[in-house]
C-alpha cells in the first residue's frame, strides 16, 4: 500500500469517527457516502480495469446515498436490494478462477454445518428487528442479504485456500469488511449499541479501501490474478 492511500484512509476513518461523535445522524451519513465516492474516483481515474468492478464500486457509492435516508422503508429495501447485487457481483467476478478447485467430503460437511449455524442466527437476528418491519418483502431481502454474506465469505475463502497471494487476501479482507460492517450496523440501529457505529464506519471504509487495492493489483499484476480477463466486462 502506498504512503498517500495509508495517510488517505487514515484521514477518512479519523474524519468519520469525529463526524459520528460530533454530529447528529443524519449529517454523519453523508460523510460515509463521501468516502465510497471517494473511492470511485480514485478507482476510475488511476486503477480503472474492468466495468464491472465500476459498477460494484457504484452500487457501494448507491448503497451508502440511500442510507441517508435509511429510514424510509422504500429506500431501505433498496439498500439491501443493491448491496445483495453488489455482493453477487463480487462473487461472480472471481468464480471463474475457482473452477478448477478441488471440493472433498469434508469441505462440503464443514460448509453445510456452518450453512445451518448461520441461518440459525439469521433468524435470531430477523427475530430482533421491530416489528413494523418485519413485512414480507424486507424479511426476504434481510434473508437474502444474509446468504448473499455467507455465499461471498465462502468464495473468498475459497480463492484465498487457491491461490494465496495479496489479491486474493485483499479479497477476504474486502468480504468480512462488508459483512462485518452490516452485522455492526445492525448491532447500532436495531440493538441499540450506539459504539458499533463507529466499528461499522471504520470497517466499511477500510473493505471499500481494500477493494480499491483488489483492483489496483489487476491494473498492475494481471498475470498473477490467474485467469482474469481484463477486457471482459
Amino acid at each position: 500500500m502506498k504512503l498517500w492511500f495509508s495517510l488517505l484512509m487514515s484521514f477518512l476513518i479519523i474524519a468519520n469517527i469525529l463526524a459520528i461523535y460530533f454530529l447528529d445522524e443524519y449529517i454523519d451519513r453523508w460523510f460515509r457516502f463521501g468516502v465510497t465516492f471517494i473511492f470511485v474516483l480514485i478507482y476510475y481515474f488511476k486503477y480503472f480495469s474492468k466495468y464491472r468492478l465500476l459498477f460494484i464500486f457504484l452500487l457501494f457509492a448507491l448503497c451508502d446515498g440511500f442510507l441517508v435516508y435509511y429510514e424510509i422503508p422504500e429506500i431501505k429495501n433498496s439498500i439491501y436490494l443493491v448491496r445483495i447485487l453488489a455482493y453477487l457481483l463480487l462473487i461472480l467476478l472471481v468464480v471463474p478462477s475457482l473452477s478448477k478447485l478441488h471440493i472433498n467430503t469434508f469441505t462440503i460437511t464443514v460448509t453445510v454445518f456452518i450453512l445451518a449455524i448461520d441461518i440459525y442466527l439469521l433468524n435470531v437476528m430477523a427475530e430482533s428487528l421491530p416489528d413494523l418491519e418485519k413485512t414480507t418483502v424486507f424479511l426476504l431481502l434481510f434473508y437474502s442479504l444474509g446468504m448473499a454474506s455467507l455465499v461471498l465469505a465462502a468464495t473468498s475463502l475459497s480463492y484465498l485456500n487457491r491461490y494465496s497471494n495479496k489479491n486474493s487476501f485483499l479479497l477476504v479482507i474486502v468480504a468480512f469488511g462488508c459483512i462485518l460492517s452490516d452485522i455492526f450496523f445492525y448491532n447500532s440501529h436495531y440493538l441499540g449499541f450506539y459504539e458499533f457505529y463507529y466499528l461499522d464506519r471504520s470497517i466499511n471504509i477500510l473493505a471499500v479501501g481494500a477493494l480499491v487495492l483488489f483492483s489496483k493489483e489487476l491494473v498492475e499484476k494481471p498475470k498473477d490474478l490467474n485467469d482474469f480477463d481484463l477486457k471482459k466486462f
